[in-house]
């Protein structure tokens, strides 16, 4: 466990504190300047000691980031928790919602005085060189102290601050929406690894038996050669195509291996590998295809979507701040008050030789307390072009905002229309496939078994038998491509039950925390 003291543990007191029903204003105050000044300090779960060191084979076994010791299959879902809990960047974003919302209540720290202390203490010493015919005296020791308490409270300052801690209010939603974005981006970029993982398991399945027959049709062949009933070349033709299959298992245990990779990148683990005895369920089939209308999804999108929500939030915060530029041209009215205590000894020894007058030891001590307040008022009159050009600056940052705005809006839109018309395709695909390839296991079982009696060509077997491989490699591919487009749609809508799950254990509440929209009900279905 990491500490580092700062606010963020007194973040949700703070938050609850602002929100409370039961206290006035000037007693919410009080009590955040309490929370603020006796915060606790940050805890938080550090990123992994692995990371580090210079070295990865030095290593020590067990300080890796695995997966749980229980771990025999591995979900969808289950990688998609681990994911949300270990992968670093996605975590560093949480941070930065401590540190956005730090600032807010930095900006609610001007509506306190600020109250300043200082105390003096000298002892000073003087002895004369010299003196002839002088009045004073030869040697002095004097010892003074002093102690200020100064206060000075702003009243009004033309809405600055209370722009200011607007503006920092919506930059810190807006941290928390690029949080939720990257979570919803996450949990896409996990699905598609982990049915990458699935496709290549497939594709070693249809290798594997693509190898299995050419062997089959090689042992068969070879007795009928051996017997002098075939030629060799098509002993040869089943030794090639074997081959073949066997280099085709190569590439795709090589995409196995490198999709497992990628997988456990965005899992965390330090050792990006999976173990090899985890397995995976078997790749589902294609089920319920029903698809709501898409002005459904458009709705959904525009509510949902936290990238969309994060440019709304700048907007308003660039607002908040153009407001607050405004503020630089009222009065600003101070309050301030001072209390003061000091005290001063002085010693003075007599003189010594040749004298002026006669004089003697002796002492003077007082004691002086002061207290003052008062109220200033300023206003600056001309200072220039500064606080128009602040001006100027604050009014272009707004209408970048607003067209920023404008065109995440205009992608988000295209997103949701390309991934629904993107859906629809992959299913249509997958059902035609399907058919192809109950056709395409028909007619190789067909030929084979005309291969045998001699009445097809050893042309046309090889010829089925390739048409068989690619119509299971395209039929795998696009149920693949169908499990993609939906987690695209769920996506580009922010509608995946994950993206919806309780923060992880790495989060802390924080305030106005935006619940995710829940999907509507579907007026009408629509079949692809």
């Amino acid at each position: 466990m990491a500490i580092v003291c700062n606010l963020k543990s007194k973040i949700p007191v703070a938050n609850r504190l602002m929100k409370s029903k039961k206290m006035s204003n000037s007693a919410r105050l009080a009590a955040l300047g309490a929370t603020v000044l006796l915060g606790g300090c940050y805890s938080y779960a550090p990123a992994p000691v692995v990371t580090t060191g210079d070295t990865f084979t030095k290593i020590a076994e067990g300080e890796h980031r695995l997966l749980p010791g229980d771990t025999k299959v591995l979900s969808l879902e289950q990688a998609t928790r681990i994911s949300l809990e270990n992968n670093p960047d996605f975590n560093s974003k949480h941070h930065a919602i401590t540190a956005a919302w730090a600032t807010y209540y930095a900006a609610l720290s001007s509506y306190f005085p600020t109250i300043t202390g200082s105390y003096q203490f000298s002892n000073s010493f003087a002895t004369p060189t010299g003196q002839i015919n002088t009045p004073g005296y030869n040697t002095s020791k004097n010892l003074s102290n002093d102690f200020a308490l100064q206060a000075q409270w702003t009243i009004f300052d033309g809405l600055m601050r209370e722009m200011n801690m607007l503006s920092a209010k919506h930059s810190a939603k807006q941290s928390e929406a690029q949080d939720d974005d990257a979570r919803r981006l996450l949990i896409q970029s996990v699905a598609t690894a982990y049915n990458n993982v699935l496709l290549a398991k497939e594709n070693i399945r249809i290798a594997q038996s693509d190898r299995e027959f050419q062997e089959k049709q090689l042992r068969e062949t070879q007795l009928k050669y051996d017997a002098g009933a075939t030629p060799l070349s098509d002993v040869l033709n089943f030794q090639a195509k074997a081959n073949d299959a066997e280099a085709s298992l190569v590439t795709y245990n090589y995409s196995l291996s490198t999709a497992k990779y990628a997988l456990a990148a965005l899992m965390g683990l330090t050792e990006v590998k999976l173990p090899d005895t985890v397995e995976f369920p078997a790749m589902e089939q294609l089920g319920n295809t029903t698809l709501m209308d898409v002005g459904i999804y458009l709705d959904m999108s525009l509510a949902n979507r936290p990238d969309l929500r994060a440019y709304r939030e700048a907007l308003t915060a660039a607002e908040y701040t153009l407001y607050s530029r405004w503020g630089a041209f009222s009065p600003s009215i101070t309050a301030n008050g001072s209390l003061g205590w000091a005290s001063d000894l002085t010693r003075y020894r007599m003189r010594e030789g040749r004298t002026y007058e006669g004089s003697s030891s002796y002492r003077a001590y007082y004691n002086n307390s002061t207290a003052s307040y008062g109220v200033t008022t300023s206003w600056t009159i001309f200072d220039g072009t500064t606080r128009w050009a602040n001006i100027r600056y604050a009014q272009a940052q707004v209408a970048e905002n607003e067209f920023n705005v404008a065109s995440i809006w205009i992608t988000v839109i295209s997103e949701v229309r390309q991934a629904y018309d993107n859906y629809i395709q992959y299913v249509k695909q997958t059902a035609i496939y399907d058919r192809n390839l109950k056709i395409a296991t028909k007619q190789r079982d067909l030929v084979e078994e005309e291969y045998r009696a001699g009445s097809a060509s050893l042309t046309r077997l090889n010829e089925v038998q390739n048409e068989l491989v690619k119509a299971e490699s395209r039929w795998v591919s696009s149920l693949v491509n169908v499990q993609n487009a939906k987690v695209q749609l769920e996506t580009v809508t922010n509608s995946s039950k994950m993206a919806a799950a309780a923060p992880t254990p790495a989060q802390q509440p924080l305030p106005d925390a935006l619940a995710p929209a829940i999907m509507p009900a579907a007026p009408a279905a629509k079949q692809p």
